[in-house]
């Protein structure tokens, strides 16, 4: 067994693992960003130097950081230096505009804003002044990049400042384990995103087994583009490749040419992805001539895969492939195949369960059913999250007394244990791996002082899976375009969410109770293509 996993075994902190692998491991590469590659050694220090002006800012356990930053190493340092003093990131997608950032900010209640200065075309600071002034809990800025004022903090300048050990020896000592510490936004049925609080507790649960499965260790060199401020990037890949004291190379931004050949040159050995990702490399005209990565393990998850995207998986790239299952609330997988599972378990299943891992079928009266009935998906361990910040009637939905939480999708299990999905309970669609609600959407295009009402659907897509399509009622004597409807949806929600069509139509199908009935609009799609 790699020597890691047994360390995780016995390792109750976040901090504690980052620490001891700096101990182990000393100048080996821990994570690659552009130019830079930085060692276990310089890592644990700059989280340590961070630590230490956190706390000398008066930050400690209980405040909150929020975060926003693109898939960076900053990212990686601010989450660890917060998990050492026992305070927690909020993690903010680069994505997100005003509407978004104004909700979040205001319910998570930060003690301090950590954000990159400009990003993809993005001015931040430009994005983030009328808002930083409304939030009240909000006492430090910390800026990457040109400080926008006198009262900021330069991320830059705290990383490279001395670490006082003592200092942060006693700030771990104090740090409570099942307490918050990762609290990521997952869109809302409501129509409001619910901040889900991990753990650290629950991470570890997590990565423990999830490692094994996977068999990461200090040969692996990891890619990783997926957005840390979400369990894809965050805890499955980031946490997971470090607690094994492999190397991780990070990307900003994905573009599948760029994928691609960085896997190539950095010799890339694992990958993991949703697969719409997957699917784009195969869509590039020149993915014939372009080199083949030495993958070793190419693991899919956070959407369903068609059966033949992952058999040209694995056919151009002669590896194994590792399917998942899993969900914010449950701090990254709860299950998935292993490397010796047959294809076939691969192509029809989403694994099963891991040791301490509970999996279990219910029906619409939350009771057991029994092997091969569908039902909904109920998860118990101790990787799941606390329960949603600030939302205790959604918490004690979600979460029963008996430790069960229920995911809202359909699935059946086998004699085995192998777990099947087919459907969603709620209304929720994945495109490109991100989840979408259509209460958000709806919600939103109900604020147009143009709209009467709007129902968005989840329809098929080629490439990302699912696209929102939203159908619009425009009030009595009130003229709207698409166009102008989709400039209101892109200034206000992160571009993954922003329908790909929206169709004006005088009438929808309505329930005897009153109700859009979405099943009929899917039904009626062909009048609209």
């Amino acid at each position: 067994m790699n020597k890691f996993l047994a360390y995780l075994q016995g390792e109750t902190s976040l901090g504690q693992m980052v620490t001891n692998r700096a101990g182990i491991l000393g100048t080996a590469p821990a994570i690659t960003f552009g130019d830079e590659t930085v060692s276990y050694e310089e890592l644990n220090r700059r989280v340590d130097a961070l630590a230490t002006g956190l706390l000398k800012m008066g930050l400690s356990r209980g405040d909150r950081i929020a975060l926003i930053m693109p898939t960076r190493p900053e990212f990686i340092y601010c989450w660890l230096a917060a998990s050492k003093i026992g305070a927690s990131i909020v993690g903010l997608n680069v994505r997100y505009r005003e509407h978004e950032l104004r909700y979040m900010l205001d319910v998570s209640a930060p003690s301090a804003l950590v954000t990159i200065r400009e990003f993809d075309g993005v001015d931040f600071w430009e994005l983030l002044a009328p808002i930083v002034p409304e939030v009240r809990s909000l006492r430090h800025l910390i800026v990457l990049g040109k400080r926008p004022s006198e009262n900021a903090v330069s991320l830059s300048e705290l990383l490279t400042s001395t670490p006082e050990p003592s200092r942060i020896a006693d700030a771990m000592a104090n740090v409570d384990p099942a307490g918050e510490n990762f609290i990521i936004f997952t869109s809302g049925s409501t129509g409001r995103p619910k901040g889900a609080l991990l753990t650290q507790k629950g991470i570890l649960a997590m990565i423990r087994p999830w490692a094994k499965n996977i068999g990461l260790s200090p040969d692996d060199r990891m890619l990783i583009f997926l957005p840390l401020n979400h369990v894809g990037g965050g805890t499955i890949s980031a946490l997971t490749a470090l607690g094994c004291g492999a190397h991780i190379v990070l990307q900003e931004t994905f573009h599948p040419r760029e994928a691609l050949l960085a896997a190539d040159r950095y010799r890339i050995t694992v990958l993991g992805a949703v697969p719409t990702a997957y699917a784009l490399f195969f869509a590039l005209p020149d993915f014939d001539t372009l080199p083949k990565p030495p993958f070793r393990l190419l693991i899919y998850g956070g959407a369903p895969a068609p059966r033949e995207l992952l058999e040209r998986m694995r056919r151009e790239f002669g590896c194994t492939i590792v399917g998942a299952y899993g969900a914010t609330e449950v701090s990254g997988f709860c299950t998935y195949t292993s490397q010796e599972d047959p294809f076939e378990k691969v192509l029809n299943t989403v694994g099963r369960a891991p040791t301490g891992v509970e999996i279990r079928i219910v029906d619409r009266e939350r009771r057991p059913l029994p092997v091969g009935d569908i039902g909904e998906v109920a998860v118990r361990g101790e990787l799941l999250f606390k329960g949603y910040l600030g939302e205790e009637e959604g918490s004690e939905t979600a979460l029963d007394k008996d430790g069960w939480f229920y995911t809202g999708d359909l699935g059946k299990l086998d004699q085995e244990g192998y777990l099947t999905l087919v459907g969603r309970l709620k209304e929720m669609y994945i495109t490109a791996g991100f989840n979408v609600y259509p209460a958000e959407i709806e919600d939103l295009l109900g604020r147009h002082p143009a709209v009467a009402t709007a129902a968005v659907i989840g329809v098929p897509d080629p490439i990302k899976g699912e696209v929102g399509w939203a159908f619009v009622i425009p009030k009595p004597a009130q003229e709207v375009s698409e166009e102008a409807l989709l400039a209101f949806c892109r200034e206000r929600l992160a571009d993954y969410k922003v329908p790909a069509r929206i169709i004006l139509t005088s009438n929808l199908p309505m329930t005897p109770l009153g109700k859009i009935h979405k099943v009929t609009l899917k039904e009626n799609l062909s009048q609209y293509v």
